[in-house]
């Protein structure tokens, strides 16, 4: 210990770090649907689905296309649109399941899988609704999805 240790300041930690860390730890192997169920109920879980959403992969409906049926990767460079609402917000999914909620879709549809991050990413400026048709959804605005991108939330 040096002379003038004394005078340092211990740094000290944000309770709410470890609280946040332990929160994203116990959610780990929750599925993504039932943890944003929990941090509509709870809003101390959002950060956690925030992040999951991010990292997760999650279901967005495709319209016009053009490669055959059954899963596969899609080349660089090709082309898809993605479904929108008519109050022009994109739905996105946690599961396939979300997407027959209540009935409102009831014939098969052409879907992606992708993160979060990557969706965000693609239609930055838009805003975005989680589960439009289930009993939890949750609205995720243009700045939210801007913010989750750049680290701020």
């Amino acid at each position: 210990m040096g002379l003038f240790d004394i005078f340092k300041q211990k740094k000290e930690t944000d309770p709410l770090d470890s609280v946040t860390e332990e929160m994203i730890a116990e959610t780990e192997d929750m599925e993504l649907d039932v943890l944003m169920e929990k941090a509509i109920q709870e809003p101390a879980y959002k950060s956690a689905f925030y992040s999951r959403v991010l990292t997760d992969e999650i279901i967005v409906i495709s319209v016009n296309v053009n490669v055959s049926e059954g899963y596969q990767y899609l080349e660089v460079g090709t082309s898809v649109e993605i479904y929108s609402l008519p109050d022009g917000s994109i739905p996105l999914f946690t599961s396939i399941d979300r997407i027959f909620d209540n009935g409102i879709v009831t014939d098969d549809v052409e879907f992606l899988k992708m993160s979060g991050a990557d969706l965000f990413s693609v239609a930055l400026g838009e805003t975005f609704i989680v589960n439009p048709y289930s009993e939890y959804k949750n609205k995720i605005s243009a700045s939210v999805a801007e913010r989750l991108l750049d680290g701020r939330m």
